[in-house]
């Protein structure tokens, strides 16, 4: 009677291990993702949270659960992303020591050695203008016949004055002599004007 009691666990064990092992009647075993870098986590972070600034908490709280070992780096990211604004720091402080308090030493490092990054603008493309060197001569004379005119622009329809500057140029000497008066002369047939009525 004893050896019946015991045949019928081993046979209950054998159904077990059969149905176990059997695939079509066992559940699937559900796969571990794969391990996400903390280099990834941390820019899914920090583009999130750029990209939604009030989800700051939430966000941040996902990647300590998906990735604790990385709490430092987590934190340096948040921080990075919010400009290191005291009042959103010390949310990101709080929230990681609430959810990985293991990871205290690794937090509180991060916040006191924490930089803002330097932000390397690009070199700026310098154009080099160069001039032409022309020869110091005289501005070109008009030769004989030629006239020299004032350009006029063609999409206008007056033309702008041009203040024009004039030099006094010294006279040639000129002779002067003096004339006598003549003889005076006597109008005496000159008809008189009748007086108007």
């Amino acid at each position: 009677m004893q050896s019946l009691p015991l045949m019928r666990l081993i046979s209950i064990v054998c159904c077990l291990l059969v149905l176990a092992v059997s695939p079509g009647l066992s559940q699937p075993v559900k796969s571990t993702p794969a391990a996400v870098s903390c280099e990834t986590l941390c820019g899914e972070l920090f583009t999130s949270i750029r990209m939604e600034p009030d989800k700051l908490i939430m966000r941040l709280e996902e990647a300590l659960v998906i990735h604790e070992a990385c709490a430092g780096e987590i934190v340096t990211a948040a921080m990075d992303a919010v400009n290191a604004e005291p009042g959103r720091v010390r949310k990101i402080v709080e929230t990681a020591m609430d959810l990985a308090p293991a990871r205290a030493a690794v937090i509180t490092a991060a916040v006191k050695n924490y930089t803002s990054p330097v932000v390397v603008a690009a070199a700026e493309e310098h154009e080099e203008v160069r001039r032409a060197v022309l020869p110091a001569a005289e501005p070109p004379r008009p030769m004989d016949g030629e006239q020299v005119r004032r350009a006029e622009l063609p999409l206008q329809t007056r033309s702008i004055p041009i203040v024009e500057v004039r030099r006094a140029e010294p006279a040639a000497a000129m002779e002067f002599s003096e004339q006598q008066p003549g003889p005076s002369v006597k109008l005496t047939d000159v008809p008189k004007a009748a007086p108007l009525k």
